[in-house]
């Protein structure tokens, strides 16, 4: 849960505006910390409860704390509510929430937190527990209800990968988001660059207009013109009345993101190129000049270079995107990252409450940290779902039993060595299990007889054909010292 603030504009206007003059009245402790962990204010009634006689803005909240790492810099770091007792360094408790604070653009701006007294009566404070994680809960879901609805964007923050791979392509695209240049995308489909190419936008100066996303691989090419650059009233039979506006022109003051451009035609290629250089949309059938400031972001998962040698790509319009490369390093890159990934869409199909009870098994990990992954975390996400509604009712733990068949048969290709991990499917996993106590009964009965053909027969309540025949289906062979009509 983070809580959003549309003004003041700065935590600093907050600490100084009216809204402070109200903390004031509240009985709960209320306290406002900078993005660093440093106190911007705080209201009596906090200052009372912790024990605090001077004054305590400017300081960072560990220098007063012994609970800072786990409750304000967690929120700092996750972006996440967080609930835990704060310890002051003269050992006086507390109960705090802490609340990331965010602008309209989704930057962090600091934390909020609101303290409990722990001598408060038992059983207000369990109703008050239950009622914040009621409205927690709601407005959790309210929130992601709200995401979808409005299309909320990707930032880099919200991108799940702490691997190396991860950090270094995060740090490199927020470098590159803050020039004016094109950013070249290349990556593996099912990589995620289209969440990539959200939270390049997310962080740069164009944050607060508007992300125009176009999957060129999608548009029948006799469209393509008539999406890209739009079109006047009249341009051909059947053309809307008024017009309509091509993806740059919407994309004015903000990014335009071409998914997959690799498969623009060459005849088209060529107004990509102008479009680029000069800002002029050549809009069908309009009279006039019209021009778009846009910044684009370009994605392929082909190589480009190797396009333009064969011929089916402009070499002047792939110099003119390749200014700023930004490669999206495929799952086998950041097997690292599988747990978060996993954890994460775990939550998303069955939601964070039911999540918290579901189990990995040790072998399904390791299976999953040694498999390809040539769909990338598109694939992961589809086995993960398939994996969840193949488990049983009130079984909670994933295993290598509930993962379909299809991901299995290519594991078991990749990697032999593991293919005694690796079940085959339910009807071979039963006939192998009564095979192997069919032929543990067979042993133990001929040993006990001395490999008497007859008497193992008898006892076994078979013919003594059937006996040779299921000796010769195992591999059992009588000792050499023994007759073979005996």
């Amino acid at each position: 849960m983070v809580m959003n603030l549309p003004t003041p504009d700065t935590l600093e206007e907050l600490a100084e505006s009216p809204y402070a003059t109200v903390f004031e009245f509240l009985h709960s402790g209320i306290a406002v910390l900078s993005k660093d962990g440093y106190f911007l204010y705080a209201n009596k009634a906090f200052l009372e409860m912790f024990g605090f006689h001077g004054e305590i803005r400017r300081r960072h909240v560990s220098e007063l704390f012994l609970t800072s790492e786990q409750g304000v810099m967690t929120a700092i770091r996750t972006r996440k509510m967080t609930l835990c007792s704060s310890i002051t360094k003269d050992n006086v408790q507390g109960v705090s929430f802490r609340y990331p604070l965010l602008d309209k653009n989704e930057k962090l701006l600091g934390v909020i937190i609101e303290s409990i007294p722990t001598n408060i009566d038992h059983d207000k404070f369990i109703n008050l527990l239950k009622t914040v994680q009621t409205l927690e809960q709601q407005a959790d879901y309210f929130e992601r209800k709200s995401q979808k609805k409005l299309g909320m964007l990707y930032t880099f923050e919200s991108i799940i990968g702490e691997s190396e791979a991860m950090q270094a392509m995060k740090k490199r695209g927020q470098r590159f988001a803050r020039s004016v240049e094109p950013i070249l995308l290349f990556g593996e489909s099912g990589t995620g660059k289209e969440l990539v190419a959200q939270a390049l936008h997310s962080a740069s100066e164009r944050s607060a207009n508007h992300f125009v996303t176009v999957n060129c691989a999608a548009l029948p090419h006799e469209l393509m013109e008539s999406e890209l650059f739009g079109y006047a009233t009249g341009a051909f039979t059947g053309a809307k009345s008024g017009g309509m506006k091509g993806k740059f022109e919407l994309a004015d003051k903000g990014t335009i993101f071409l998914d997959e451009i690799s498969e623009i035609p060459m005849t088209m290629q060529a107004k990509l190129l102008r479009v680029l250089e000069s800002g002029e949309i050549q809009k069908l059938a309009h009279a006039g000049d019209l021009h778009s400031d846009f910044r684009l972001i370009a994605a392929t998962n082909k190589n480009l270079a190797k396009l333009v040698a064969d011929g089916l790509f402009r070499e002047d319009l792939y110099h003119r995107l390749n200014i700023l490369e930004l490669i999206v390093p495929p799952l086998r890159e950041r097997v690292g990252d599988i747990p978060l990934l996993t954890r994460h869409f775990i939550e998303q199909n069955v939601g964070q409450k039911r999540a918290k009870g579901i189990r990995i098994s040790a072998e399904l990990s390791r299976v999953f940290s040694q498999y390809l992954w040539r769909g990338n975390i598109r694939e992961l996400k589809n086995v993960l779902t398939f994996a969840l509604y193949n488990l049983e009712p009130g079984n909670s733990t994933l295993t290598i039993n509930h993962l379909p068949e299809r991901f299995l048969q290519e594991m078991r290709a990749a990697h032999p060595k593991t293919v005694d991990l690796i079940p085959q499917n339910e009807g071979h996993n039963l006939t192998k299990a009564r095979d192997d106590a069919e032929r543990k009964v067979l042993i133990s009965t001929l040993t006990a007889t001395r490999y008497n053909k007859t008497l193992t027969a008898k006892a076994l309540g078979i013919s003594r054909n059937k006996l040779y025949k299921k000796m010769q289906y195992f591999g059992l062979h009588s000792p050499s010292s023994e007759s073979p009509s005996s």
